[in-house]
């Protein structure tokens, strides 16, 4: 491991909010420079510098194959969040080693020109956050709304301006981070504390959004969300969510207004690796700017103390083995 970094998620495990096993190593973001190869890995060798995404396929199972490789079977068919393996079901990235499951299909080479801290986003914030762009069907044109500005949110914003999107609008209630969504180029930044955010959205679209991406994952964000859509809108949701989730019979017409809600989870794999590091060598982003603090593995404590609490305006923190 050379670089790595601290996720929301993990803080929801560390905190006891998502049960892993006693004495699990947690993180699913690392670049690394491979240090011995297994039976079956070809075309890789020792010392080359490789990223790898938080979700592993195998590359074989019904779900793969299928294009869903986030619902990784394992080899056989589909498994609900399967292909999160990495600080869910077997050691993560924030340790000095680690083993990467099904390697073949999920070593990434880095080329030379780009840095570790240059992709180490790509693995998690970037790859989820442009899904919920991709699979909102986000057009050349369209206005979309992106409901929190966090990391995943951002990477939604940001997102949506790659797809073609001519009018981006972030909504959060963290000043901090209204900032950076704005330092990242996103066209309108709204803070929900201080006004009406489904009449503000629909003044600005002209009646309603084309598509709205939900980033925090609670019922009041993704009814709003749903609120701000024009007829026949998309509600693309990256949330995690806990409890009932509603859907109000007046917020999509009783069913009659040819809305769609979808929703994702972080895409995985080499190839996409592969992609999201080529928009950056080509500079279509840089998400550098994101990662606010920096830490020694030995600090681990901090980083998450500092992450957690939001302190001194963090958005990002990579650890260091």
């Amino acid at each position: 491991m050379t670089l790595t970094t601290v996720c929301g998620t993990d803080l929801h495990i560390v905190r006891g909010e998502y049960p892993v096993r006693a004495g699990l190593v947690i993180g699913h973001e690392p670049v690394g420079v491979i240090e011995e190869l297994g039976p079956g890995v070809t075309d890789y060798r020792p010392g080359q510098r490789v990223l790898v995404g938080a979700i592993t396929p195998c590359g074989q199972c019904r779900a793969c194959l299928s294009g869903h490789q986030s619902q990784c079977g394992h080899g056989a068919g589909w498994e609900a969040l399967g292909g999160w393996r990495m600080g869910n079901t077997q050691d993560g990235a924030q340790a000095e080693y680690i083993r990467i499951p099904s390697a073949q299909a999920n070593l990434a080479p880095i080329p030379d020109e780009l840095t570790d801290e240059q992709v180490v986003l790509l693995s998690d914030i970037a790859s989820t956050g442009f899904s919920g762009a991709e699979s909102g069907g986000v057009r050349i044109g369209d206005a979309v709304v992106v409901f929190a500005q966090g990391p995943i949110g951002l990477c939604a914003s940001i997102g949506a301006r790659l797809m073609g999107a001519s009018l981006v609008v972030g909504v959060d209630g963290d000043e901090s981070r209204l900032k950076m969504a704005q330092r990242m180029g996103v066209d309108v930044v709204l803070d929900y504390r201080q006004q009406d955010i489904v009449a503000e959205v629909k003044r600005l679209t002209g009646g309603g959004a084309d598509v709205a991406i939900e980033a925090l994952g609670t019922q009041q964000t993704f009814e709003s969300a749903l609120r701000c859509l024009r007829p026949a809108g998309t509600l693309s949701s990256l949330g995690v969510y806990a409890g009932k989730l509603q859907l109000p019979y007046d917020a999509f017409s009783a069913g009659l207004g040819d809305h769609r809600v979808v929703t994702t989870l972080c895409p995985g794999g080499k190839e996409r690796m592969r992609r999201l590091m080529d928009v950056v060598l080509r500079k279509r982003v840089d998400l550098s700017p994101l990662i606010t603090h920096r830490f020694k593995l030995a600090d681990i404590q901090e980083a998450y103390a500092l992450f957690g609490e939001r302190r001194d305006g963090v958005f990002k923190v990579a650890i260091q083995p």
